[in-house]
């Protein structure tokens, strides 16, 4: 016996199997008469055996043939369900574990949306927001999908995937005593002039939305001060003419004495784009998918 595989030729045994007619097989599979006698003849030197009698017709399997069958039928049903059977890979597996490995401002932002969207009642897989770490995502444990969330885009190697998911409006933080307090918005010549405090996006972008700002605009934000969160860039603010530049959070989660101004350049917004990052393992499995569409809608309606 040959040692290939040749799955139209196992779908034309089993339905010659079923039928029993050329006619119907021709019909079925829309093949013509010369292709029937090419297969039949591949299928019959492909097992050493006859595997049909032709009788005016009819074409009754031998006992090998039926005996094939029983061990071909089922994995061949699967294999023709495969596409249908894919679509619920949706990470219904609760043994599925998913590590986020996100900077600090991302990691807030998204925690809420990732969980409502990745459990369900019958679905309540374990979910872990990692800070930002490069081998994370590229080595990931065992068991678990990883997935990097930071500033887009990033020099990557040739084992991530990286894609954008959507963008983020900037805006500027400062106390009601700095200087910069008074105006409606702020603009980004205006920054160049106060020092910065910054929050760590983790190990892979450090400040390169600094850099590409600066390519852009040609402006150099001074930043004098990183921290590790969003609360203690804030708590900076509160006690200094320090100025933070993030994303936007509502009144109440503001702490008092600070002012938030959307931050301007040539009068338009400035954004902050957001990707995501995996093992090229991963690409375009269905999951992924699903989780880059909870992160682009996260994204437009913040």
């Amino acid at each position: 016996m040959k040692n290939t595989i040749d799955l139209n030729l196992y779908r034309f045994l089993d339905l010659l199997y079923e039928q029993q007619s050329q006619a119907k097989v021709c019909h079925i599979l829309d093949i013509s008469r010369a292709t029937f006698n090419r297969h039949l003849s591949d299928c019959r030197d492909l097992f050493a055996n006859e595997l049909f009698i032709a009788t005016k017709g009819v074409y009754a399997p031998t006992l090998f043939t039926t005996q094939l069958i029983l061990v071909v039928k089922e994995p061949l049903e699967k294999l023709e369900q495969a596409q249908q059977i894919s679509q619920s890979f949706i990470g219904n597996d609760s043994n599925i574990e998913y590590v986020f490995h996100a900077a600090n401002p991302l990691s807030t932002l998204f925690t809420v949306p990732l969980l409502q969207g990745l459990t369900n009642e019958e679905a309540k897989p374990k979910i872990s927001m990692m800070d930002w770490s490069l081998d994370g995502v590229e080595f990931p444990k065992a068991g678990t999908l990883a997935i990097g969330v930071s500033g887009y885009p990033n020099e990557l190697n040739d084992r991530i995937v990286e894609r954008k998911v959507g963008s983020l409006e900037l805006f500027a933080y400062v106390a009601d005593t700095h200087p910069l307090a008074k105006n409606e918005a702020i603009d980004l010549n205006q920054l160049e002039s106060f020092d910065t405090v910054r929050v760590s996006m983790g190990s892979l972008d450090a400040n390169s939305y600094y850099e590409r700002l600066k390519k852009r605009t040609g402006l150099v934000l001074q930043q004098k001060l990183t921290v590790a969160s969003v609360s203690s860039a804030l708590q900076c603010v509160q006690v200094s003419q320090y100025v933070y530049v993030g994303f936007d959070m509502d009144l109440a989660s503001i702490p008092s004495g600070l002012s938030k101004r959307p931050v301007l350049f040539n009068g338009e917004a400035v954004t902050f784009d957001v990707g995501i990052q995996y093992h090229r393992a991963c690409y375009q499995h269905p999951i992924v998918k699903r989780i880059e569409q909870i992160l682009s809608e996260s994204l437009e309606s913040y």
